[in-house]
């Protein structure tokens, strides 16, 4: 899970950092982040995929030239026409992170937690890759993984020798340094590696530990509209499909907790929905599941397979098919998570599953219900000041004590945590007034030039 992220002239965000720790030693499960409309938040849910297609390019652009010309030709196409967008971009692609007209690299730096130790990742570019670190365990403690820069047109390579053990080995590894860094990242380099070569090569060559950071960012979950999913990612870390699928029998609790948060939403949520079950078929080694609703229909229950429910439950299924994943773990980033869906049923969707988080949940959100039920410490803010400067701030890091008695919705609407778009009354009558003058002074002119004709 994210500890933090800071970022400086990623977009439109010029130097802001996003703290996710609760105390010391502990990192928040749950995040909600508010702001206006076009305050950034979008950005920031795109500077987490960022660390994607940081892993992923060079094998995404390997995969590529190994297909025929007709292929590739499609690929342009898609790209061309932003299908699947964030799919295929690679580094030539940087400049679509950057702040526009600004001359300073890009940075960004994201504070992680696997298995309870911390580290970070950080990366400077421009349109190619100017800098990189992992910081991360080494064996007893945490050291630099690797470190790499460009000094004077020439690449600097720390390989700690603790992480990469056999001399031949990093030495193969610098060669293809000096090979591919600056238009990819060292990282999406190791990615290739693991995905291309022999498990037992890359365990007795590479430190678990660094293994260890490259399944976890790999298997972050980002939404958002202009963001696809990656099939290959998902079949290779064997996501849970909510709705039906096999499952590890030594996995039946897990499926069990599923069943229940199911339950807990959509029978509090739709008043004809009486439970949710699975169907299971078992055996010793697997267990095949369905979703079925028991459902009241012209006063009788009847039992409605997933498949045959509306669409706009079946909508909710696949919101729910992402935030599952945090039960088990996973990193779940969700951008405008109440787009399209009524605000009680996210925030009874939300209510349902936040306690049973042992990953993170990230979402951004205009839903103010929210903020009546959920704790100060869990809902960040995002300001603009004067200037157009944001700051991202935790509503219990603002400089004064909210009472019990007092209603969090009710102070954001009142501007005193910012983040709210201004409420000035718009004037629509003088609106018209200026567009049918506007039209009559341009018919005027066309009469004065048809007349000297």
């Amino acid at each position: 899970m994210f500890t933090y992220l800071k970022l400086k002239n990623f977009k439109s965000l010029k130097d802001v950092t996003l703290n996710l720790k609760e105390t010391q030693k502990r990192t928040k499960n749950f995040i909600a982040i508010y702001g206006e409309n076009g305050c950034g938040k979008t950005n920031l849910v795109l500077a987490f995929d960022a660390i994607k297609k940081i892993m992923i390019s060079k094998v995404n652009d390997q995969a590529w030239k190994n297909l025929p010309r007709d292929y590739q030709d499609t690929k342009e196409y898609m790209e061309k026409m932003d299908i699947f967008a964030g799919m295929f971009d690679t580094f030539t692609d940087l400049e679509k992170l950057r702040m526009i007209d600004e001359k300073e690299p890009t940075e960004i730096e994201y504070g992680f937690s696997i298995n309870d130790i911390e580290g970070y990742y950080y990366i400077k570019f421009d349109t190619r890759v100017l800098e990189e670190r992992l910081y991360y365990l080494e064996n007893q403690k945490r050291n630099i993984h690797f470190e790499i820069k460009t000094n004077n047109d020439k690449i600097e390579k720390n390989l700690n020798n603790k992480i990469f053990n056999g001399a031949k080995y990093r030495t193969e590894l610098e060669e293809q340094i000096d090979k591919y860094w600056g238009r990819h990242t060292f990282l999406s380099i190791i990615f290739e590696e693991l995905v291309r070569k022999n498990k037992s090569f890359m365990d007795e060559n590479i430190s678990k530990n660094l293994i260890d950071v490259v399944n976890d960012f790999s298997q972050i979950i980002i939404k958002h509209d202009k963001i696809a999913s990656i099939p290959s990612l998902e079949i290779a870390f064997n996501r849970f499909n909510i709705e039906e699928g096999k499952i590890d029998a030594r996995n039946a609790e897990l499926l069990d907790k599923y069943e229940k948060v199911l339950r807990i939403f959509f029978t509090q949520g739709y008043a004809d929905i009486k439970d949710v079950y699975y169907e299971k078929q078992e055996n010793e080694y697997e267990i095949e599941y369905k979703l079925y609703f028991k459902k009241l229909i012209a006063n009788k229950i009847r039992n409605i397979y997933y498949k045959e429910e509306s669409n706009g439950t079946r909508r909710i299924l696949k919101l729910f098919n992402d935030m599952i994943e945090t039960i088990n773990g996973k990193t779940v980033i969700i951008d405008e998570i109440d787009n399209g869906i009524h605000d009680l049923l996210i925030k009874n969707i939300i209510m349902s599953l936040k306690d049973e988080i042992t990953g993170q949940l990230i979402i951004t959100t205009h839903n103010t219900l929210l903020l009546e039920t959920l704790p100060a410490k869990e809902l960040y803010i995002i300001t603009v000041d004067l200037n157009g400067n944001k700051e991202i701030n935790c509503i219990n890091d603002y400089n004064f004590k909210i009472q019990k008695h007092n209603n969090v919705r009710d102070l954001y609407f009142k501007g005193l945590f910012g983040g709210i778009p201004s409420s000035d009354y718009i004037d629509f009558e003088e609106i018209r007034v200026v567009a049918y003058i506007t039209l009559l002074v341009i018919v005027a002119i066309i009469i004065s030039l048809q007349v000297e004709k």
